[in-house]
């Protein structure tokens, strides 16, 4: 008896032995990590219904010396309303009474949380409605207060019913009594009650219950995000791609396609640049029709000469024609985007209705590369340093081989584009790389001599991040000498604490521009995922997950900021959420592909199991003494 329960422990423990191989053969395993609950949260956030509403929210969560960050701190409160073909109305509503606002946050049902001292508040907008749902429970008397401008017409039709007759036809009801005043050319609809909410519902006079709206959101976000192309990763890390998702939609005017770099005021406007990251992460989702409104948005906006300027009104779209001119990264960044949808979509049409704008822009870079080999002398990425930097000339070469390959599925002659794309790929790296890597930007200088002048360019040997995702984009092989040496000096002098940095003496968060940061230096999360998406195609998975890992840990409750103090490790609130972290989050994502185990070999353990569990029953109960 005894040699037979000594084989049956055997075999279990061989079985459990099995049975941990095939999961660890079905299943990459990943890092644990949890989204952070006891952040920092934003001072403002954007919400859409992400077909013609869109509200700027501020949550009332305190700024860091607002006066010197050119910010002010404002209760909770929606201080904008974007409504279709009216535009931005003249309403906003505020709310009072809720105490200081110890977080704010984004949920997976898309709707934002506002967590006061006494109470709790919850906004949403069901997508594809045009419903703004307030709801506030708190253990003093809350009052939320609508302004109305006196142009309104508006009826009360009962104390807990109101209808707007004119600009436009909408609905204000509640579940408490509405007293109506007029305050300084304002009719000021007042709300008051502990558990108490507020609906605001335009184009309609229909009152949807409460219950009602709140099932259609869930229904409504739960259905787009299970749309979405799911990413091989597990728990926090999945989370985070769908917050992500949730933040770059929420972040696009769904009027005229653009996105907000950030809900932050001083980055309340539209970057081509950051925007055409967040198209190319959402058509890279399997989200093609927000990307494709963007990409027809970028078309539109183009400049006569092939170019666009660097940023844009995110309410209206005219373009700010006094900042950060010139940026010619974002002709590239159109050519990539435009490319890369059609390998999602095959969608020809979509390449004949914006080819007028790729011959523009290509018109423009066959004269700008003719001259010298060069993209011309801009200020991106960064913005602070003017020069020929690596950034734009080398996404602008990226740009012209994508466009190449959009002349050849069209049947159209693509020479002249692959001489130019060639040309300035040699120059890229006949100048910029030295010293074992590729500097950050080039200098020209006009040397003179007896037979006349000469321009000579000279790099500036110094380590930029932004370096990397080029590379990891496909310039050059990922593997080659260049890209590895190149990515590892990069990494010797700008990772901080677990995330890299820009530049040496980055002082833009410290004391240059902003001042939220004790230090310079602050590691980027962009610039941590260039590198994410770097390991990734050289095959360093584990790398690239303790990388993500990094960011969701350095994020405000999942929401991700553009940089971390470089001593303390919390997010930087003057730019956070930043829409293109965001937006690389989810292109990491998606580009995470570790090798699956072979199918071949799951089977052989699978028979391995069952023939040693055979063998131990038939050694156990089988195999009879005679008697």
């Amino acid at each position: 008896m005894g040699r037979k329960i000594i084989y049956l422990v055997i075999g279990i423990v061989l079985i459990i032995i099995g049975i941990i191989m095939i999961a660890i053969s079905l299943i990459n395993r990943q890092v644990n990590v949890q989204i952070p609950i006891n952040s920092t949260s934003p001072s403002y956030l954007l919400l859409s219904n992400w077909r013609n509403l869109s509200i700027y929210i501020s949550t009332g969560y305190p700024i860091p010396k607002p006066a010197l960050n050119g910010e002010s701190s404002k209760p909770p409160s929606i201080l904008q309303i974007l409504y279709g073909k009216y535009g931005l109305l003249g309403i906003n509503i505020t709310i009072t009474n809720l105490g200081s606002a110890r977080a704010a946050y984004l949920e997976l049902n898309n709707t934002v949380i506002i967590d006061g001292d006494n109470g709790v508040v919850s906004i949403l907008i069901p997508p594809n409605y045009t419903s703004i749902a307030i709801m506030g429970r708190s253990n003093t008397t809350l009052t939320i207060r609508i302004f109305i401008p006196a142009t309104y017409g508006y009826q009360v039709i009962n104390n807990t019913y109101i209808a707007i007759t004119s600009p436009l036809r909408a609905s204000l009801y509640s579940n408490n009594g509405i007293v109506v005043e007029d305050v300084d050319g304002w009719a000021v609809l007042n709300v008051q009650g502990n558990n108490t909410y507020v609906v605001l519902n335009l184009g309609s006079d229909n009152a949807i219950p409460l219950n009602e709206l709140m099932k259609i959101n869930d229904y409504e976000v739960g259905n787009w995000l299970g749309q979405a192309i799911k990413p091989r990763l597990s728990g926090a890390l999945l989370t985070e791609y769908y917050l992500s998702l949730l933040l770059i939609m929420d972040s696009q005017n769904p009027v005229t396609g653009e996105f907000a770099a950030s809900p932050e005021p001083i980055y309340l406007h539209t970057w081509v640049r950051d925007s055409a990251f967040a198209a190319m992460a959402l058509q890279s989702a399997g989200y093609y029709e927000p990307a494709m409104r963007y990409w027809l948005w970028m078309c539109s906006a183009q400049n006569t000469s092939g170019t666009w300027y660097t940023r844009y009104d995110f309410w209206t779209g005219a373009p700010d024609e006094s900042f950060g001119i010139p940026e010619y990264d974002s002709i590239g960044l159109f050519q990539i985007g435009i490319w890369q949808f059609y390998e999602y979509t095959r969608n020809k049409t979509f390449l004949m209705e914006v080819l007028p704008c790729i011959n523009k822009s290509l018109i423009w870079e066959s004269g700008a590369i003719n001259g010298n080999g060069l993209i011309p002398q801009d200020l991106s990425i960064w913005e602070s340093n003017y020069a020929y930097n690596f950034w734009t000339q080398a996404i602008d070469d990226l740009g012209l081989y994508a466009s190449a390959q959009i002349y050849r599925v069209l049947g159209l002659n693509n020479t002249w584009i692959l001489g130019m794309a060639n040309e300035l790929n040699s120059s890229i790296q006949h100048y910029f790389f030295s010293g074992g890597f590729y500097s950050q930007a080039l200098m020209s200088s006009v040397v003179y001599t007896a037979n006349g002048s000469q321009t000579t360019y000279i790099h500036n040997g110094i380590p930029d991040s932004s370096v990397i995702l080029p590379i990891a984009m496909g310039l050059i092989n990922p593997h080659n000498s260049r890209a590895l040496s190149t990515v590892n000096k990069i990494m010797h002098v700008l990772m901080v604490n677990g995330g890299l940095a820009r530049f040496p003496g980055d002082d833009y968060h410290y004391d240059s521009s902003l001042y939220d940061s004790t230090a310079p230096d602050p590691p980027w999360v962009i610039t941590t995922l260039f590198l994410t998406m770097y390991y990734e195609d050289v095959g360093n998975y584990t790398g690239a997950v303790e990388l993500m890992t990094w960011c969701i840990e350095h994020s405000q409750h999942g929401l991700l900021p553009e940089a971390i103090d470089p001593r303390l490790g919390y997010p930087l609130q003057t730019t956070s959420p930043l829409t293109w972290s965001a937006a690389m989050y989810v292109i990491t994502a998606l580009n995470y592909r570790p090798p699956q185990r072979p199918m071949v070999m799951i089977i052989a353990l699978t028979i391995i199991v069952v023939l040693v569990l055979a063998v131990l029953i038939y050694i156990v109960y089988g195999a009879r003494r005679p008697k």
